[in-house]
Order: structure tokens, then C-alpha cells, then sequence
């Protein structure tokens, strides 16, 4: 009988079709592992089916039967492909050795032998006398080579879905959806097949294996490709987390984002998330540049890049991790050792120019020049040995940022540094307000006092301290979209604090072009950073600020502090610097 086209091998053709658009995913995965496997996996199912599609179109017994011997034949080798599958996946190719491939081939190349000698010893099927075409299937009686092979078939698939379920166990619950996927991916063929055997098939006498494994490629697919790359491989991920600095990256092969941790979502700006480019994250840096890069996260904490390639046992590449080290404590003594440097070289070099030219007056001129050379020699020594004690305050800075915050009143503090230098500064008009009590987490609670003394005397050295107003205020403050925080306002009606020292401050460095007066801000700044805060100016112009401050403008004074002197007007204020702390949690 001439063949038709019946439901049923219409059915067959759609499922060829699945599987040649997963041989095509296989092949466009075949640098990285089981992309090769699984594309030869489904080449030889898709052409087992359109086999069997071919045979279901015909209507007569010779027909069905020869292209039934070629389905059978076809399909003699899935188990073992299933099984070289799984081994890959479970990163076990040492297991597959030549000499055990060749074992386990043994078994499928003798039933082809059989299958193709079947009419001289019916060791394989049978054809019974009478009708055997019934609903466009033919009817067969199975021998004992047969079902010995179903049973190695069995075996096999077993084997593989107890290795992957291995692989879940040992591995934790970090891989559940790929585990869970690839162990029930071969379940529907094995159901159909067991169904077929016992008679029980959805469609009577047709045995839809070879369809059903369309469903087995998809979740395969999904498993290795869709639920993440290195996932697909259980020892790229463990060796991802052993590479983990401070902050991780992992990228597949193609360099795309697959996982982030929290840490690195807050170090890096723009903060990646799973499916960006590495390009994207570092639109700046070539992707080779990027071991040793430092970056610096808002609270001004600084990581080292550490970019290592991830492979598997095999040695092939499977992604990378980008381990980001916190480096922060290197990184801030070595900014301190840079500014203090080139400050004191810089001062030292000019000061004494100045100090040989004023003795040369001394040691040639009159008295009265001699008098005056005299008063500037003194007061360049002077300025000499306050930044020399500066860079002494420098060098006993204690790296505190990674130690565990404890609670401390920073009105108190704030306002014992304010009556010291009301002491020390008796012509200028201070005032003190502000909440009582506010409590902030910090590292090293002195260090606020000494940065509180730096700004000051800061605001009152480089203004003419005849009529000038200093105000200090300590705030809580709490906006919709910021946690809760401390805020430190200083407040004058002098000139503030030099353009050159804010320039030098927001460059992070002193430069050869560059230079800060002094050691003042830059100890301040650093006395802040290493409670966790923030040093911000008004204009937003310096410093680790980027926003602006509102001036102050007569706040109310808080309960239990000194309040402003009464006639001092604050309108004619304006606030110069803002320190920022995190309040504690409650």
C-alpha cells in the first residue's frame, strides 16, 4: 500500500522537529560542555522518529516492518549518549575512559548486529501470522534480546538520573532547579515506553518514545542553558565561591552577568544584575584591564578587582569570577602617606625658602628689619610644627572601619569639642544647638572630637577672627529615601575654607599642580570616613559630597545644650561643611 500522511506520523514530524532545533542549540553550544553530546544525542532520537513517522504512513505489513528494524536499530544507542550526557554534565569524563566507552558500546553494537540478522534467528521481534497492521501500526512480538536491551537501557538511564541526583545532594540546594530539571527531563520517555510495553500507550500499539524525548530535550536545554551556565556544571560554581573575595561576580563564557552577590550590587555603579554585559558594568575598562582595578563604593571603602577564569576538572573554560578584596585599609594608609608627603615636602621646601631668606635680612640689615625677619622666622617655625603635629595625628590614625561599631553620643562630643575651642579661640563668638543626646554607630568615638577641632580651627585661622561667628549644630535627620542619620553642621560668617584645600580633598590626592595649605581637612576628612561617614560641603563643590546643603537658617535649638548667644543673628551664617553618621539600628 502507497504511503499516507496519518495523524499520527504527523505527530512523529512535529517531534522531528523539536529535535532538530535542539540539535541546533547543542551545535551553537558546542565550545562549552555537553553542547556536542547533546547535539549528537538528539540526531540520533529525531532520526529515530522520523524513522518511525515514516513507517506509520505505510499500510502494509513489509513496509512497517523494514522501516521498524531501521526506528530500532537508530535508537540502540540513546542509553549510552544519555549516559555520556550526565557524566559530562557531573564533570566524571576521567570516569569515561576509552577502554569503558568501548565496554559500554559492546552492548549496543550487538543488538544492531542482531536487529539487522533478526529474520535468520527472531532473537530481536517477531511478526505473528494473521492481521498485524492495527490502527496503522505493525503488531510485534518482542524475543529476549529485546528486553535484555531494554533492561540495559533501563540500567543506564538510572545510573544517570541517580548521578545527578548525587551531584544535588553533595552540592547542597544551590543547583535545586537544574537538579530537579535534569532528573526528571528522561522520565516521560521511560513512562511512554513503559506504557507501550504493557499496553497502556495513549494511542494503542504506537510506542511514542522517540516523541516524547522531544520533551527530555527541552528540559535538558532549560537545565544547562536557560537556569544559568556554570550551573550546568556543579564544580565551576563550588570553585566561584572559592575564588569569592569581599564581593562577587560570576560571568559564563560570554562574559554576561549569571550571578551577583549583594556586596558587589552596592560596591559597583551601575549596580549589575544577571544578564548584563561585563561592558556594561565597566563601560570604562577593557575586560583584560580589570585585574587590579580599584573601586571605590559611596561609603568610601575601596576593593581590588581579582578576575580569575573558571574551568572544570577537564580544564575547559566555563566563565569567570570577579572577586572584588576590600582593600580599604591599604588603600586609605596609602592616600595618607601620599597627602602627608607631599604636604610636608611641599611646606617644608617653601617655609624654609622663606625662613633662609628672612635670616639673610637678620644676618645683613638694619635692627628694625632684623626685628620683623625675626617675627616672620617664628611664625613660619610655628606654622611648620602644626603641621608637623598634624602629620604625628596623621600617623596615629588606627585603620577602624572594618571593627564593630559601638553607640556613642555625638552631641556630647561634638559640644566638648566646641568648649575646648572656645578656650583656645577667645575673640571668636561660638554657638552650640542641636538635639540632645543624638547617638551615632561609630568605630572610634575620639576621632569625631579631633575632626570637630580640625574644621574649626579650619573656619577660624583662614577668616579674620575679629567678629567672627562659628556655629556648630548636631541634627537627626530621617528623609523617605535615606536611612536614619546624624547630622554635624559647622556654620560661619567668614570666608570658609579655601577653594584649594576643597579642590585637593575632592580630588582624593594631592598632585605636583595641586595642593592643600595643610594637613587640616585632609585629617578631619579622614576621621569621619573611618566611623562609616561622610564629609560633605554646602555647595556640594568638594569632598565625598555631590549634593547640596541648606544653610542655616535660625533653627530651633534643642532641649539640654547651649543655645545661640543671645543677638546673634544666624541668617547671615551659612553653613560650610556637613558631617554625616548612621544612626544605630533599634
Amino acid at each position: 500500500m502507497a504511503w499516507h500522511l496519518s495523524s499520527i506520523s504527523a505527530l512523529g514530524f512535529a517531534a522531528v522537529g523539536v529535535h532538530a532545533a535542539l540539535v541546533a542549540v547543542g551545535w551553537r553550544h558546542r565550545e562549552s560542555r555537553c553542547g556536542t553530546e547533546i547535539a549528537a544525542l538528539h540526531v540520533l532520537v529525531g532520526l529515530s522518529a522520523l524513522a518511525y513517522a515514516i513507517q506509520i504512513g505505510f499500510g502494509s505489513v513489509a513496509m512497517q516492518r523494514r522501516w521498524w528494524q531501521v526506528t530500532f536499530a537508530l535508537s540502540t544507542g540513546v542509553p549510552i549518549l544519555w549516559l555520556v550526557v550526565v557524566v559530562q554534565y557531573v564533570s566524571r569524563s576521567q570516569w569515561l575512559t576509552v577502554r569503558r566507552a568501548a565496554l559500554l558500546a559492546l552492548e549496543p553494537l550487538a543488538v544492531l548486529i542482531a536487529t539487522a540478522t533478526n529474520p535468520m534467528h527472531h532473537l530481536v521481534w517477531t511478526v505473528p501470522s494473521g492481521p498485524t497492521v492495527v490502527d496503522s501500526t505493525v503488531q510485534v512480538a518482542f524475543g529476549p534480546l529485546y528486553y535484555l536491551h531494554v533492561v540495559f537501557a533501563y540500567t543506564a538511564v538510572a545510573i544517570g538520573m541517580g548521578l545527578i541526583l548525587l551531584v544535588g545532594v553533595r552540592m547542597s540546594l544551590l543547583y535545586w532547579k537544574q537538579v530537579a530539571v535534569l532528573t526528571v527531563a528522561p522520565l516521560p520517555p521511560f513512562l511512554s515506553h513503559v506504557a507501550f510495553l504493557l499496553g497502556m500507550s495513549p494511542i494503542p500499539g504506537v510506542d511514542l518514545t522517540s516523541f516524547t524525548f522531544a520533551i527530555t530535550g527541552v528540559l535538558v536545554v532549560l537545565g544547562l542553558y536557560h537556569f544559568d551556565l556554570l550551573e550546568r556544571v556543579p564544580v565551576a560554581r563550588r570553585r566561584a565561591f572559592e575564588a569569592m573575595g569581599d564581593g562577587l561576580v560570576v560571568l559564563d563564557s560570554d562574559r554576561v552577568v549569571v550571578e551577583v552577590d549583594d556586596t558587589a550590587r552596592r560596591v559597583l555603579d551601575p549596580p549589575p544584575d544577571p544578564g548584563d554585559h561585563v561592558s556594561d558594568v565597566f563601560p570604562e575598562h577593557a575586560f583584560e584591564d580589570l585585574k587590579g582595578t580599584t573601586v571605590t563604593d559611596g561609603r568610601s571603602r575601596a576593593y581590588d578587582i581579582r578576575l580569575s577564569e573558571l574551568s572544570d576538572e577537564r580544564g575547559d573554560e566555563v566563565g569567570y569570577a570577579l572577586a572584588l578584596r576590600d582593600v580599604t585599609g591599604r588603600h586609605r594608609y596609602e592616600q595618607r602617606l601620599e597627602v602627608a608627603n607631599r604636604i610636608l615636602r611641599h611646606n617644608l621646601r617653601n617655609d624654609m625658602n622663606v625662613v633662609r631668606g628672612y635670616a639673610d635680612i637678620v644676618a645683613s640689615g638694619t635692627v628694625e628689619d632684623a626685628e620683623r625677619a625675626a617675627e616672620s622666622i617664628l611664625s613660619r617655625t610655628d606654622d611648620l610644627l602644626t603641621v608637623s603635629d598634624k602629620a604625628r595625628k596623621v600617623s596615629e590614625l588606627e585603620d577602624t572601619h572594618s571593627e564593630t561599631p559601638t553607640v556613642h553620643d555625638v552631641t556630647e562630643i561634638v559640644a566638648s569639642a566646641v568648649r575646648r575651642a572656645e578656650r583656645g579661640y577667645p575673640d571668636v563668638e561660638f554657638a552650640f544647638d542641636g538635639d540632645a543626646h543624638a547617638r551615632a554607630a561609630l568605630t572610634d568615638a575620639n576621632s569625631i572630637g579631633t575632626a570637630t577641632e580640625e574644621l574649626i580651627e579650619l573656619l577660624v585661622t583662614e577668616s579674620d577672627s575679629e567678629g567672627l561667628r562659628v556655629r556648630v549644630s548636631v541634627e537627626r535627620e530621617a528623609t523617605a529615601d535615606s536611612e536614619p542619620s546624624i547630622a554635624v553642621r559647622f556654620a560661619s560668617s567668614g570666608d570658609g575654607i579655601p577653594e584649594v584645600e576643597r579642590r585637593a580633598l575632592d580630588a582624593g590626592s594631592e598632585t605636583p599642580l595641586q595642593h592643600a595649605e595643610g594637613l587640616g581637612l585632609w585629617l578631619a576628612y579622614w576621621c569621619v570616613i573611618e566611623n562609616g561617614g561622610e564629609l560633605r560641603f554646602a555647595d556640594g563643590s568638594g569632598g565625598s559630597a555631590g549634593d547640596r546643603d541648606a544653610p542655616v537658617d535660625g533653627d530651633s535649638p534643642g532641649d539640654g545644650v547651649d543655645s545661640p548667644a543671645e543677638g546673634t543673628a544666624a541668617t547671615d551664617l551659612r553653613t560650610i561643611v556637613t558631617l554625616r553618621f548612621s544612626e544605630p539600628d533599634e
